[in-house]
């Protein structure tokens, strides 16, 4: 694609979906995620665009919000969203993950708004009462069995793992069954709130279960894929009553109004964006919130969606005067007077699923707000804010871990990204042998003429860049080294160490082996997990080097087994 008409595609693509993430304009235009950010940083200096953490956020998609630019949208630097946030809003991803953010928060002493679920450590959390409002749809789905289906309900549930989500489930089905007592759950199934595993979760239990007759899907990205799925099969809409709770953006409600979703729950994406940004606000200069700021939802039917969005311009916008006729609003949204207090500079919010239009919607409308307040507004894909987290981290134990190594030492390092961060800073050291399996190992510590270094040789697994098989297992019972640098994908008490692939396995035994002491590298996140295949008891462990993410009950059992624990500073 020539580069001036790729530009303005992804205008246009950015102004169609309001907010798109880096990945998903490369897989859009068919160029690299490079390619991308170039692009966007382009699109930014001629404020076609804002450019944010992780993707890009439409300037026109603000008019929807009654501004006529989204003013303050900033990309972050390469440190974090939380070390130059005045405020964040965090929705939760999962709660190990939610607890890293909110204790690093708490350190910084920035206050945090939860989103949609609760989370421990955040100020209030900004979310519609998921049960009321699911019982609520399910008493107006029973109704509808009632007069369609002769009172007999088989529910395919598309359910969610986190809390808010499960809620919504369990209302929906009892509040059919108040309505619709023969109702029948023939499968609730986890979608992983994405549109490909609905879509497939959809096709295989329509294909098994066809008496199902109501679909009910936690989100609209879960609902478009079971929508999608029901028609590829031919099946009239109906015989399928389909039900979704969001009706986050245009593409279910212009779905129900083509008759393919009868009923929504609408949690109005226009009002909590604004209320998330108050309770910031209020939040910054410490004034006591309600634990729980319930925002409004309404049952929306192809007859009663125009009583609360007008669609102009082929966009669905929400009508104010009928928000405030008829629904409750738990904080003020100021429009043009500020209440008293100080503004903060910058809100950030992260985001768990950045392709959902929700989350797309949240973006605009937050952004749009603060934007009007004169704050700064970032967006961080919480993939990628974990991602980045993880990455710091091993690179701390990888320093840490490069302190164990003492002059004339012969040591082996295993193939991992851990373990090529300690190959880095390997690099000054002199006087030292390295043996390894490990591709990127062997190329970060190659020009280093004070190094001995030494390959395994073997078969390349080109999905770790490893060397494995025979070749490198013989090559290593003709070894030996003073330490063994190892790297795992599952740590527990009872499965002990273990990995992923089998032929990878072998060659940490054989360095196992080899060594004298074998010292592990792993972040937190490696334990509790059993991989496919065992590698050794964890008793076979001198040394651990972790990040103080590792909870201080699984640091005192491993000291228990023998294993000197050592807790990188991070």
């Amino acid at each position: 694609m020539v580069s001036d008409n790729r530009l303005d595609r992804i205008v246009a693509l950015i102004d169609e979906h309001g907010f798109l993430s880096v990945k998903e304009l490369s897989k859009l235009t068919d160029v690299s995620e490079v390619t991308i950010r170039r692009d966007l940083q382009r699109l930014d200096e001629d404020k076609r665009i804002k450019k944010t953490y992780g993707g890009g956020i439409s300037i026109r998609a603000a008019s929807v919000a009654d501004t006529a630019q989204v003013r303050g949208i900033v990309s972050p630097t390469e440190s974090s969203l939380i070390d130059h946030s005045d405020v964040l809003i965090l929705t939760s991803v999962d709660p190990q993950s939610d607890r890293l953010v909110t204790d690093r928060a708490d350190k910084k002493n920035i206050p945090v708004i939860a989103e949609s679920t609760i989370i421990n450590g955040t100020k209030a959390v900004v979310a519609v009462d998921n049960y009321q409002a699911a019982l609520a749809l399910g008493k107006w789905a029973g109704t509808y069995v009632q007069e369609h289906f002769a009172g007999q309900a088989n529910v395919l549930d598309l359910t969610f793992g986190l809390s808010n989500t499960a809620a919504r489930s369990q209302g929906v089905i009892d509040g059919l069954r108040q309505v619709a007592p023969a109702t029948q759950v023939v499968l609730s199934i986890n979608a992983q709130s994405r549109y490909a595993t609905a879509y497939q979760l959809t096709t295989d239990a329509l294909n098994v279960h066809p008496d199902i007759n109501v679909i009910f899907a936690i989100n609209d990205s879960t609902a478009w894929g079971a929508i999608r799925a029901s028609q590829d099969l031919g099946i009239c809409s109906d015989k399928l009553l389909m039900l979704t709770f969001g009706l986050e953006g245009d593409t279910l409600k212009n779905a129900m109004m083509d008759g393919l979703c009868q009923a929504g729950l609408a949690m109005f994406p226009e009002i909590v964006g604004p209320v998330c940004v108050e309770a910031a606000i209020d939040a910054f200069n410490g004034k006591t919130l309600p634990q729980n700021l319930v925002t409004p939802h309404a049952i929306l039917t192809p007859e009663t969606l125009p009583q609360f969005y007008a669609k102009r311009d082929g966009n669905w916008e929400i009508r104010w005067d009928m928000v405030d006729a008829q629904l409750a609003v738990p904080l003020e949204i100021q429009k043009t007077k500020r209440k008293s207090g100080v503004l903060p500079q910058r809100i950030g919010f992260v985001v768990p699923f950045s392709e959902h239009e929700w989350y797309k919607n949240l973006a605009v409308f937050m952004g749009a707000y603060a934007s009007s307040l004169g704050i700064e507004f970032e967006v961080a894909d919480a993939a990628q804010a974990i991602r980045d987290d993880i990455a710091r981290r091993q690179r701390a134990i990888a320093q840490t871990a490069a302190e164990l190594v003492q002059p004339d030492d012969v040591i082996m390092i295993d193939g991992s990204e851990i373990t090529t961060y300690l190959a880095e800073e390997l690099t000054k050291r002199e006087n030292i042998t390295v043996i390894t399996n490990s591709i990127p190992v062997f190329d970060a510590l190659r020009n280093q003429p004070s190094i001995t270094l030494i390959s395994t040789g073997g078969s390349l697994r080109r999905a770790s860049a490893s060397l494995i098989g025979p070749t490198a297992e013989v090559a290593l019972r003709e070894l030996r080294a003073d330490k063994l640098f190892l790297a795992v994908t599952g740590i527990t008490l009872g499965f002990g160490l273990s990995h992923t692939n089998v032929a990878e396995v072998a060659v940490k035994q054989a360095m196992m082996r080899a060594a004298r002491e074998v010292i592990l590298l792993a972040d937190h996140t490696k334990f509790g997990q059993e991989s496919v295949m065992q590698i050794a008891p964890a008793t076979v462990v001198n040394k651990l080097v972790t990040d103080n993410a590792l909870p201080a009950s699984v640091r005192l059992e491993l000291s228990k087994l023998g294993i000197e624990v050592i807790v990188a500073k991070t």
